[in-house]
Formats: structure tokens, sequence, C-alpha cells
């Protein structure tokens, strides 16, 4: 059984976690007055609901599926991370070609 349908409020964070993420991205592209406090606030709203929703529905698995989940929840952490390391150096850097 998929388990996405068990936990459909997991699928929804997630959801909202991108949009987030994809919200910062233009908040930094765009520079609009108070970017320097919403940019930062939707990212940290795309790690939690992105990155803590995956753990906690690692959580919620049974335990003969707890590991594969913990390593889709790892590679979910390090592909968040590594988004918001690009993230970073783009506001250190400015945007090119606007």
């Amino acid at each position: 059984m998929d388990t996405r349908r068990v936990y459909p409020r997991f699928a929804i964070a997630s959801l909202l976690g991108n949009v987030a993420f994809l919200a910062s991205w233009g908040v930094v592209l765009m520079r609009p007055s108070g970017w320097q406090v919403v940019g930062p606030l939707l990212l940290l709203m795309f790690l939690v609901l992105r990155v803590g929703g995956m753990w906690l529905f690692a959580s919620r698995h049974p335990v003969e599926e707890r590991p594969r989940m913990r390593r889709t929840a790892t590679l979910t952490t390090v592909l968040a991370l590594i988004a918001v390391g690009i993230w970073v150096y783009t506001v250190l850097q400015g945007p090119r070609g606007f």
C-alpha cells in the first residue's frame, strides 16, 4: 500500500516546503524591499517542512521499512543542504544577468 495515501499531511507539508523554497529563490532573484528577512524565513520554512517532515514521515513507518526510509530522509537532508548552500552562494554573490 502506498504510504503517501496513509499520511497525506506529509505530502502536503512536502509540497508546501517546495513552494517555500521556490518562493525564496524568487525573493532572492528579484530582491524586493525586505528580502533579507523574507528570504531566510522562506528558506527556514522549506527546511522545517521538507526535511523535518521527511524525518517525521520516516519515523512513522513500520519497523521493517525504517532503514530504507532513513536512507531516503538522509538523502533528502543532503540535497536540501546543497540547495541551501547554493541559495546562500547566490545571496552572497548577487544574481547575475538581471
